[in-house]
């Protein structure tokens, strides 16, 4: 199959901001791990995994804020329904638009969900690290966006 070249230049970029973010495409996929990701920091909030499902049955019922913590360039080729694109890379500009939006959502009783790329990107465990260091409560999707797409979900 031969690939436009704007499409090429399209898959050069996407690969060269995941290579900036430290994310380098497994062999295999990776085992979600479940359980916490990570304790409590600072006594303030805490990091949990979410399986798929979960996070299916949050949206159905509007119980969910979700965040997408992979570059802008990669939010704007297709993220996850309701998804608010929060890049690590970015994170220190946007936050304080995005706490007002967190509060509501946890005084709503709904979960807070951060994803990124698969199991292997670290961008949302680095989005959540600063989002319970500033003491919010948050999940980190298993299998992050690959698996979202790798069950034929929708996207946007």
């Amino acid at each position: 199959m031969t690939l436009s070249p704007s499409l090429r230049l399209g898959a050069v970029v996407a690969a060269g901001l995941l290579a900036s973010c430290g994310h380098q495409p497994a062999a295999a996929p990776a085992k979600p791990k479940s359980g916490p990701v990570r304790a409590t920091v600072l006594g303030k909030g805490r990091v949990t995994a979410m399986s798929l499902e979960t996070l299916l049955q949050l949206q159905q019922s509007n119980r969910v804020l979700l965040y997408d913590a992979r570059p802008g360039v990669i939010y704007g080729f297709g993220h996850l329904p309701g998804a608010v694109s929060l890049p690590r890379q970015a994170f220190n500009e946007k936050i304080a638009g995005c706490e007002p939006e967190i509060r509501a959502a946890l005084a709503a009783g709904k979960s807070v969900v951060v994803y990124c790329t698969d199991s292997a990107c670290p961008d949302a465990g680095a989005v959540a690290e600063r989002l319970v260091y500033r003491g919010f409560s948050v999940s980190v999707l298993e299998g992050g966006f690959h698996a979202w797409k790798d069950a034929g979900l929708p996207l946007e």
